[in-house]
């Protein structure tokens, strides 16, 4: 009921929200802290039909423990917004290509280094191609001014029904990037070797959720977090940054909301 009266409100119009809280904030294939975090995902915006859809993109990350009240703010720890499009080409039955579009700009504020306190510019293509087997994806991100670095993820995932509405998603999906990328995830190369372009980790993911109705959706998940190669890892290990962790297992729950 609550769907169809807000479907009869809000179309063509629509709104989704993830709300989580996650027990480790990874970015980018970054562990940039290894303590609870609330993270929330936002789109507002118009359904075309033809055209795909246009929408106004928000992410948002606060912290949830005063570990880090000396270097940043407690609660936002930084925000994202710009504009998105999304449109799906089905090329068969059950089979579908699914396109993202992002321009978004990424605000640092309220950290005691104002060199941290920055914007940071960039696009993102991501596409999926959904079917009822193995759906592989991938992401793209270029930044640039503020800081120049490419980033990718590469993934494959596939739900599985249990009973009713509950599901299991099982998933992998390795993250990387250019020589800066590398940098900004490893920091600097240790004597004798030289970041090269390529992935820098990989992540299993199991998702367990529950469809309560047609608009939301309730779930909890586990990661591990791999640095993967010798070097790399190493650097991670010796490196001076108090979250580089060559392995590490995360969590967390949320909530999805569509209308």
């Amino acid at each position: 009921m609550i769907s169809l009266l807000a479907a009869g409100v809000l179309s063509p119009f629509f709104f989704e929200a993830t709300p989580e809280i996650r027990s480790t904030y990874v970015s980018l294939g970054k562990v940039v802290e290894d303590r609870p975090m609330q993270v929330t995902c936002a789109f507002a915006g118009f359904d075309t039909g033809t055209f795909g859809k246009f929408a106004v993109y928000n992410f948002d990350v606060s912290s949830l423990t005063g570990r880090r009240d000396d270097v940043h703010r407690r609660a936002l720890y930084h925000t994202e917004i710009g504009p998105d499009w999304r449109y799906s080409f089905d090329i068969a039955d059950g089979w579908t290509i699914s396109t993202d579009l992002k321009r978004a700009w990424t605000f640092y504020r309220g950290f005691e280094s104002q060199s941290a306190n920055r914007t940071y510019h960039w696009w993102e293509l991501s596409q999926s191609l959904e079917n009822p087997y193995l759906v592989p994806y991938y992401r793209l991100r270029r930044c640039f001014r503020t800081s120049s670095y490419v980033w990718f993820r590469v993934g494959l995932r596939r739900r599985f029904p249990i009973v009713g509405g509950l599901y299991a998603t099982p998933s992998v999906y390795a993250d990387g990037g250019d020589p800066r990328n590398a940098r900004r995830v490893l920091g600097d190369e240790p004597d004798g070797c030289k970041w090269r372009s390529g992935v820098s980790s990989v992540t299993f993911r199991l998702e367990l959720g529950w469809n309560v109705c047609e608009s939301m959706t309730v779930f909890a998940f586990a990661e591990q977090y791999e640095i993967v190669g010798g070097d790399e890892r190493r650097a991670t290990d010796n490196g001076s940054y108090r979250c580089g962790h060559a392995d590490w297992t995360l969590g967390g729950v949320g909530m999805r909301f569509k209308f």
